[in-house]
C-alpha cells in the first residue's frame, strides 16, 4: 500500500506520518508527503498509489481541486480529506469531489484513521 500525506503544514505531516508508521506498522510499502495538491499530483504521475490523505486549504492547489482530479483520472485512488474545516459546505465540497470519508483534524485518531483506510 503506497501513501500520500497533503498538507501545507509540515508539522502536522510529520506528527500524521508518525501515527501511520506507529500503528500500520509494516503494511505499507511506501509513505509520501506533498505540501499542496500539485505536488501530490506530481507524485500520483510518477508512483502506484492507493490512498491520499488531503487537506482542504493549501496554496497553488487546494484540496477540492486536487481530490477532483485524482478521482477523475485515477479512481482506484483514495482520497480521504483531512482538515481543520469542520463546516458543513467545507464537507460536502471534499465529498463531492470524490473524498470517501472527511476526517475533522481536531477529532483525529489512529481508530479513526485505520477505520477510515478500510472502509474506503
Amino acid at each position: 500500500m503506497n501513501i500520500i500525506i497533503v498538507d501545507d503544514n509540515s508539522e502536522f505531516r510529520d506528527a500524521f506520518k508518525f501515527m501511520l508508521q506507529e500503528k500500520l506498522n509494516d503494511k505499507y510499502d511506501n509513505l509520501y508527503e506533498a505540501e499542496n495538491g500539485e505536488e501530490c499530483l506530481n507524485i500520483v504521475r510518477k508512483h502506484s498509489v492507493d490512498i491520499v490523505f488531503m487537506d482542504k486549504q493549501m496554496p497553488v492547489m487546494d484540496g477540492v481541486h486536487a481530490t477532483k482530479r485524482i478521482v477523475d483520472q485515477y479512481r482506484n485512488i483514495k482520497v480521504i480529506a483531512v482538515s481543520f474545516h469542520s463546516e458543513l459546505d467545507d464537507i460536502k465540497a471534499m465529498l463531492e469531489a470524490g473524498a470517501r470519508n472527511y476526517i475533522i483534524k481536531e477529532e483525529i485518531s489512529p481508530e479513526i484513521v485505520l477505520k477510515c483506510i478500510n472502509i474506503s
